[in-house]
């Protein structure tokens, strides 16, 4: 390699790490004309992951692979694509070669564990984090992953034990002070909250680290029933967390007019699949609305497992909402259903009838329908004041914008409530309507409906709901482990004049 093409590269990494990432793939594309390197072709699929042009990142590792097939590198970042095209098993296929190049490459040893933890092989995604853990037993991010597979196994000491690790191998890791607080109850005795505190104030952190620290305070204040500080942090909480998020809830109003616009004008006889879904049972709606007690009710059922929130739908149908209507119509008559299957075949399940809990499914009913004609469709809602409260006070994996701003919270809660009346007329009474409330107040007769609904033969087990020990991923956790309460309706009281703004778009 000449000097000047060292000093390029140089000039090219130093981009990279500035997240420059555009920039990375202009510079890197003008050289592999002329000079093809499997370093660089490494980077600018990297960067083309980090802009979310995964096609495009596959290209540029599987060049990087072509022209130095030993590259580790290379072929655990092709393998964490397929992940993110939800092909799990060509990413397990690139991360296990991967690892068999280098077996020391602790990325691609916590990839294929993350991979697992994500399908459900549980015992598969301990055992590779553990290797991990033996190579490096400094990276906190590894005792994150491995409670989180504790949680959902609602193995909650062990969740604990990990993450109480990590946050004594990095005191700025505070992603895991806030999971921390989602599992503790925290009273005057707790170190944890003054700890989160000292952190806050005289650590540097940026403001992502600065979020968590806010949510975790708001848990453990309300805890303590100190109101006044709690809901100081949840809203700066909140406020710092939207200022980190490019979010136009425009785009979503946009979404929503369009689809409307499709279905208004399709027949949906004419391109409706034949057949197709009897084994599918879809629960949708709103964040936080009472979807997780539905799963846990319904997979308690001995022919019932669930994939929890996959997202494959909506990453799937997303692509194709952009297309023109050729492009959208070919789409429609595709064996969708079959790349569906396939990927459910990826999880660690074995009973026929299957739950997808995608929340953000309630955008592509429509497409649900098309694909999966008799599919079940739940649809899970909530007092609009208790289900926005819950959302604004709640830390999600992966925050969009609308939930941490009390006036696009509204907006995004009546779009979503629009749709779904859209949905509810175009399709009649094929979708079961389910409130939170409801099920509270007469679970027997609600669970007995819902089960009905599923066509499943009823099993007492569904009312012991929370002795089911299958997995949970989503932060309702905690509360779809613990029989039927009631201190969650009307909560929203508590807050009448701290959210404003929320509430009174809401009336």
């Amino acid at each position: 390699m000449s000097k000047n093409l060292q000093e390029k590269i140089s000039i090219i990494i130093k981009k990279f790490e500035t997240r420059k990432f555009q920039d990375v793939i202009n510079d890197s594309l003008v050289i592999l004309k002329k000079n093809d390197n499997d370093f660089l072709w490494n980077l600018t699929g990297l960067s083309f992951q980090n802009i979310h042009q995964i096609e495009k990142s596959i290209n540029c590792f599987e060049n990087a692979l072509g022209l130095n097939p030993k590259n580790f590198s290379a072929s655990n970042n092709l393998g964490l694509s397929y992940k993110k095209l939800r092909n799990y098993s060509k990413a397990e296929e690139y991360l296990q070669i991967s690892i068999e190049l280098n077996p020391k490459y602790v990325n691609a040893l916590v990839n294929l564990g993350n991979l697992k933890n994500e399908t459900y092989f549980f015992d598969n995604a301990i055992s590779f984090y553990n290797k991990a853990l033996i190579l490096n037993k400094n990276l906190p991010l590894i005792h994150l992953n491995i409670s989180s597979v504790y949680q959902s196994l609602n193995k909650i000491n062990e969740a604990k034990e990990h993450l109480n690790k990590a946050i004594l191998i990095d005191e700025t890791f505070t992603i895991a002070d806030q999971k921390l607080t989602t599992l503790e109850k925290y009273d005057e005795k707790n170190p944890h909250t003054k700890m989160m505190v000292y952190k806050l104030e005289k650590l540097k952190l940026n403001e992502n680290q600065k979020v968590y620290l806010h949510f975790g305070l708001y848990k453990a204040y309300k805890d303590l029933k100190e109101y006044k500080k709690s809901f100081h942090h949840l809203k700066s909480g909140n406020q710092l967390q939207r200022k980190l998020l490019k979010y136009d809830i425009d785009q979503h109003k946009s979404l929503s007019k369009k689809i409307k616009s499709i279905f208004s004008q399709i027949n949906l006889r004419e391109i409706q699949q034949s057949n197709g879904g009897e084994n599918n049972i879809f629960i949708l709606g709103m964040p936080r609305s009472g979807t997780t007690l539905v799963e846990k009710i319904i997979s308690s059922h001995s022919n019932v497992s669930t994939i929890s929130e996959s997202n494959f739908i909506p990453e799937k149908v997303n692509k194709y909402l952009n297309k023109d209507s050729e492009g959208l119509k070919n789409f429609l008559k595709s064996n969708f259903e079959d790349k569906y299957n396939a990927f459910i075949k990826s999880f660690n399940i074995k009973d026929k009838i299957i739950i997808d809990k995608t929340l953000t499914n309630f955008w592509h009913i429509g497409f649900i329908k098309i694909f999966f004609p008799n599919a079940k469709v739940i649809h899970v809602s909530r007092n609009p004041k208790d289900n926005c409260l819950s959302i604004f006070e709640n830390l999600f994996d992966y925050p969009e914008g609308w939930n941490s701003d009390q006036k696009e919270l509204a907006e995004y809660y009546l779009i979503y409530k629009d749709l779904m009346d859209f949905w509810n007329k175009l399709f009649e009474n094929s979708i079961l309507n389910i409130k939170y409330e409801d099920i509270i107040l007469d679970t027997e007769t609600k669970i007995k409906e819902i089960i009905k609904f599923c066509n499943l033969e009823w099993e007492s087990a569904c009312l012991e709901f929370h002795n089911n020990n299958n997995p949970i991923k989503t932060v309702s956790f905690n509360q779809a482990n613990k029989p039927i309460y009631k201190t969650s309706v009307n909560k929203y009281e508590l807050y009448e004049n701290k959210l404003k703004i929320l509430f009174s778009k809401l009336t």
